[in-house]
Formats: C-alpha cells, sequence, structure tokens
C-alpha cells in the first residue's frame, strides 16, 4: 500500500542534480525522486552546491538570499557560505555557495583544464579536498534550517557524501531538540571502494567534523571512519536495488573493503529500493525528447528509425566526426549481417572494461560480423586500451572518448545489444536506457543488474570472465542471425516492461512513500 505525501515536507541533500550538476547516476535518482513526490502532492527542497560546472539552461532565475549567511567551521578555517534559490518544476533548489564550490569544473574530479593550470590536479582524479567540501556542505544545509527556522519532515541525503547530516542534526541536545521530529534517511548509491568519502582516521574526521568523538567511534572501520557506519545509527539505511541491498549484508562480499561484514556483524539493515527512469525523457518516439536523429517505436515493435539511427552514426563518424567535447578513436564500416554491440559508461574497473577488452578481441577474431561502439572516460590505461582495440581492427570497432548527452544516446541506440560486465552494480541506469531504445542488455548477473529477465528482456551471464562473456557474444550473434524475429519481440517486450515495472511515480507510490510514513522506522 502505498503512502500518503500531500503532508510531507522532505528534503533531498545531493552533490549533483539531473540538468543542473551532472556527474553519476546519483542525479536522476535525485531529480526524479524530488520531482516526482512534488506530483504526488509533497512540498520538495534540494540541497546542492553551486559549482563552477553548474548548468544554468533550466534555471529561468537564481535568487540570493542574502540574509541567509552561515559561517561554517571547518577544521581550523570559517567558511563564509552563501546561499541562492531557484525553482525547476515546482521542486525548490537551494544552492550552498562558496568558492570551495564554485571553483570546482566538475563535481567530483579534476578536468583537462584543471591539470593543465596545476600537474598536482590529475584529470579523473578525486578533488584533493573533497572531505571538505562535503563537510561544508553538510553543516550548510543544517546552519540553513536554523537560519529558516524550517525543519523539515523528511531528509533525505543521497550517498556518502551527506551521509553524516543525520549526525550534524543530533550532536547537540538544541539540534536534537530542532530535529526531534524530522526523520533520516541515508540512500548507498555505490558502497565500493573509492566512492565511500571515508575519513582516513579519527584525527581527521573529528578535526573537520568536529562530530564528538563518540558519535565518529560508531563509524571506526579498519583506522578509518565510515560516514555510512555512522549514519546508520540516527538514520534508515537503504540502497538502489533489493539484490545490492542482500550484497551489502553478505560476509563474503569482496567489493567494499569489509563495509558489507561490517554491516552484517553489526546487523545494520540496508532496504533495497530499485531506482525508478523517466522513460518518456528518452522517448524514442519524440526527437526532442530522445535527442536522436530518428524516431521509432520499441515498445510497438517498430525499429526502421532505429536503423536509421545506425546508419546516420555510422556516416557521422570516423573521418566525418565532428561533436565538440568528444575525441573518435577508429570507425565502422557497415555491411550487412553485422551485429553491434556497445558500452557507454565509464571506463573504471567496476565496470568491467577489462573484461569488455579481453572478450571482444576474441569475438572479433572468431565472427567477421561482430562490431564494437564503446563510449565514454576514465582509466587512462583503460581508455588506451580501447583506443588500441580501435587502431587494431578498422572498420570493426570505435572508440569515443568523452561525454555529450545526445551522441551517447545515439551509440547505445545504434546497436542491437548493450554489454555490460560490470564486477559490482548497485542498480544499473544503462540497461533502463538501452532498453527503452530497443538495443538489449547482455549483463554480468550482479547487483541490480538483476532485474534483467534473462532470456526475456535481455541476458545474463556467469561467471564474469572474459571467456564466459565472449562464449555468450558469439552465442548471441549467431542466435540473432538465424531468428531476428525473436529478437525483436524480446526487444519489445523489454521495452514495455521498463516502462510498465520502473516508473518513477510506481517507485514512490510503493516504495519510497511507505518507507517514509512508516511509524515503525
Amino acid at each position: 500500500m502505498g503512502g500518503n505525501a500531500g503532508a510531507l515536507n522532505v528534503w533531498h541533500v545531493t552533490r549533483e542534480y539531473a540538468g543542473i550538476a551532472e556527474a553519476g547516476g546519483v542525479k536522476n535518482v535525485a531529480c526524479s525522486l524530488a520531482e516526482g513526490l512534488v506530483r504526488q502532492g509533497a512540498k520538495c527542497t534540494v540541497f546542492i552546491p553551486f559549482y563552477g560546472c553548474t548548468m544554468m539552461k533550466r534555471l529561468s532565475k537564481i535568487t540570493e538570499l542574502s540574509s541567509s549567511i552561515a559561517g561554517i567551521i571547518c577544521g581550523n578555517s570559517i567558511y563564509r557560505v552563501a546561499y541562492g534559490q531557484a525553482d525547476v518544476k515546482g521542486v525548490r533548489i537551494i544552492f550552498v555557495m562558496h568558492r570551495i564550490f564554485t571553483e570546482k569544473k566538475a563535481v567530483y574530479v579534476y578536468t583537462a583544464e584543471d591539470e593543465k593550470e596545476n600537474p598536482e590536479f590529475v584529470r579523473g582524479m578525486g578533488h584533493k579536498d573533497a572531505n571538505i567540501m562535503n563537510t561544508v556542505f553538510q553543516k550548510a544545509v543544517i546552519a540553513f534550517a536554523q537560519l529558516s527556522g524550517e525543519y523539515p519532515d523528511i531528509i533525505q541525503c543521497q550517498d556518502a557524501h551527506t551521509a553524516l547530516i543525520p549526525a550534524f542534526a543530533k550532536a547537540s541536545p538544541q539540534h536534537a531538540k530542532s530535529f526531534a521530529n524530522t526523520r533520516f534517511f541515508v540512500t548507498i548509491h555505490n558502497a565500493g571502494e573509492g566512492y565511500r568519502q571515508q575519513f582516513n582516521s579519527m584525527l581527521e574526521a573529528y578535526s573537520l567534523t568536529g562530530l564528538p568523538m563518540p558519535m565518529l567511534q560508531t563509524g571506526l572501520m579498519n583506522g578509518h571512519v565510515e560516514p555510512f557506519l555512522v549514519a546508520s545509527v540516527y538514520a534508515k539505511l537503504s540502497t538502489v536495488s533489493p539484490w545490492y541491498a542482500e550484497e551489502l549484508l553478505n560476509v563474503n562480499d569482496t567489493f567494499t573493503g569489509g563495509l558489507a561484514q561490517t554491516f552484517a556483524e553489526k546487523n545494520i539493515a540496508v532496504k533495497g529500493i530499485t531506482n525508478g527512469i523517466d522513460a518518456d525523457k528518452y522517448n524514442p518516439a519524440d526527437k526532442e525528447k530522445s535527442l536522436l536523429p530518428y524516431t521509432f517505436n520499441p515498445k510497438k515493435g517498430s525499429f526502421r528509425g532505429k536503423y536509421s539511427c545506425r546508419s546516420w552514426f555510422i556516416k557521422n563518424t570516423g573521418k566525418n566526426f565532428n561533436v565538440p567535447g568528444l575525441e573518435c578513436y577508429g570507425a565502422i564500416t557497415h555491411k550487412p549481417g553485422n551485429v553491434y554491440f556497445a558500452y557507454h559508461g565509464r571506463l573504471v574497473h567496476q565496470k568491467g572494461l577489462e573484461v569488455l577488452a579481453d572478450a571482444a578481441e576474441i569475438v572479433l577474431k572468431k565472427n567477421p560480423d561482430a562490431c564494437f561502439i564503446v563510449t565514454g572516460q576514465g582509466d587512462s590505461s583503460l581508455e588506451e586500451c580501447h583506443k588500441l582495440l580501435a587502431e587494431q581492427n578498422k572498420g570493426r570497432y570505435i572508440y569515443i572518448r568523452g561525454y555529450e548527452r545526445s551522441f551517447v544516446r545515439l551509440c547505445v541506440a545504434a546497436a542491437d545489444f548493450i554489454v555490460l560486465p560490470s564486477f559490482f552494480e548497485p542498480c544499473g541506469l544503462e540497461d533502463f536506457i538501452a532498453q527503452i531504445f530497443g538495443t538489449i542488455p547482455v549483463a554480468h548477473a550482479v547487483g541490480g543488474l538483476k532485474k534483467i529477465i534473462d532470456g526475456k528482456t535481455g541476458f545474463l551471464y556467469e561467471p564474469n570472465t572474459y571467456e564466459k562473456l565472449a562464449d555468450t557474444l558469439l552465442e548471441l550473434i549467431e542466435r540473432f542471425k538465424k531468428t531476428p524475429a525473436a529478437f525483436a519481440s524480446i526487444a519489445k517486450e523489454a521495452a514495455n516492461y521498463v516502462e510498465s515495472e520502473y516508473s518513477w511515480d510506481r517507485v514512490i507510490e510503493q516504495q519510497y512513500l511507505p518507507m517514509y510514513t512508516c511509524k515503525d522506522v
């Protein structure tokens, strides 16, 4: 049974938000959840830093809240933070403004421009002052409540960057009294090593946050202070799929650096709610929404425009490539009988890009009809690996480095299959987008990728070795060529299934509202 959003005042705290400041999948969840709650009748406010890379297109007007300035203590410094306000689709956006944010050219990492200005700021590496940024931001949210006198019913914190807010709200008797009727929720988007925003020591955590030592002690693990562990004392933890929730409580987990084992030992509950998707924002039957050059409708089994998109992609890549912000290596030469595999996402170990590269090399040698389209950026060694594959397989492999929204969508829409060989995947968004575009996912059976119904809305394989993936892709090529109608049926069913089962309105009504309004939490 769904809950009632009509009386709820909800604050969302996030480091990214679709259309405003974008980096990973958190942006989509934060935006869709906020807008969906507004549609359900809730009052919703989003807190986000104002970066140097903040996108202004969706923001008709930013009003500076000149009466609201907070002095945030972090370490030995005081950061004088200002606030700005805007409205997007009924969601109140509160920007936290300080130079520590506005000087950043990307949400989480240094850019090529940063590296050019200072060789110590290596492109793709996380900001060196990330823990300071996170602390200032979180304290600024608490300060806003004090300045405005507004204490919401719900504070929803997105990922480890914001996970200490429940502790800050309970850090003193004064705060605890003010937030007595506020309930806190922290969503774990990625608990992998390198993603948890941990403090290197108790001393660092205490120096930056000023939180009482007993509070920080609850988060101590392997000498580090883990925000998720601290949050578990004061908030309900959730994550972005029930399968990932199971993995986060698995004592045999190897991808969280011991956090899953600690969750299990401390008997910490983690609720799994699979992310939804706003399918209409990608609707391939509407060029203005899909950003694709041609229209088609997989839900009705209509794919002609999809193949026109493929032709356009092939014609405008290789020597003819000219998309600002992207670099193209290799080209595709179309011939009848080709089968196209795509990958789009970050080029990092978590996503299994080494597995993809080694499997692709085998598939390319064994089947002359296989072609690969790889798009993304990340680890420089992985980028070089896929550049080399493009050079060695002329006409059959293309690697496009960088990100430009309309073009990366085209890369996915142009393919027959999208390959997702992640070692761990909390939810997965690319499988959703691919299915909306009539592109069938082939994924390692892990985490949120298990929402793919094997043989009906896509294909799952395990174990995650390059040999197994190569065998799977080679088998699919043969089956695809023998029975194309069967695969068209899979693509049609997948497109309809995603929209019917995973709309954000459905997820909010059936999962988030009951969680927010359950008195037992």
